[in-house]
């Protein structure tokens, strides 16, 4: 149980803020004050945000309205992210542990948690995509306006550094919990990731001569 000290520090911390340039600080936050529904309501938002982003990414909702779309990632995307976080946090303990990592899963758990809340953040910024693209959002031949477009690209570029402060910050939370260097964290975090890709690429390459 944090003292009296620690305590009245914590109060100072908005894990909101906070994680964009004191990562370390804010998992240690979030491990001392923060519950196990703030862990499960960042996963759940996450979800929805992960599961707007992949359908976005193909035409398997282009023929349906914005409505439909919103209420499906609002039922479907929470349990994504719940599933999603204990997944990724599982991974990201093992491969820490195989690499001196003395956290907890839990730790991890909320290391990633910590992580994720700039994907919360981030996802805001699908407000203005849907009343600036519409149902451009979920269909590749949307006939844009030039101001679509512009937008599209900003919005692309939004994510795309997001997503990369959001792996770093990981790094830094792993390191924090599990008590090692960043550059271990760092392996522990990329690891699995070139592993995936690897595993996709093989994949791939076994299936594409089948496909022609």
């Amino acid at each position: 149980m944090p003292n009296n000290e620690n305590e009245a520090s914590g109060q100072l911390v908005n894990p909101w803020t906070s994680v964009w340039l004191h990562p370390r600080q804010t998992v240690q936050y979030v491990m001392d004050y923060k519950n196990g529904s703030f862990v499960l309501m960042i996963a759940a938002i996450t979800g929805i945000i992960h599961f707007l982003d992949q359908a976005a990414g193909d035409d398997l909702f282009e023929n349906w309205n914005i409505a439909a779309v919103l209420l499906v990632a609002l039922l479907a995307g929470p349990v994504i992210g719940v599933i999603g976080l204990y997944i990724a946090s599982g991974i990201y303990h093992a491969f820490s542990l195989m690499l001196g990592g003395l956290g907890t899963f839990e730790e991890t758990r909320r290391a990633f948690t910590v992580s994720s809340i700039i994907i919360v953040i981030g996802g805001l910024i699908w407000i203005p995509d849907m009343f600036i693209l519409g149902q451009g959002n979920f269909s590749s031949d949307y006939d844009f306006s030039i101001g679509q477009l512009g937008w599209s690209m900003i919005s692309l570029i939004v994510n795309f550094i997001l997503g990369i402060w959001s792996l770093i910050v990981l790094i830094a939370a792993i390191a924090e919990v599990h008590r090692f260097s960043a550059w271990k964290a760092t392996l522990a975090v990329i690891l699995p990731i070139l592993i995936l890709v690897v595993i996709l690429l093989v994949i791939i390459g076994l299936t594409a001569p089948t496909l022609f």
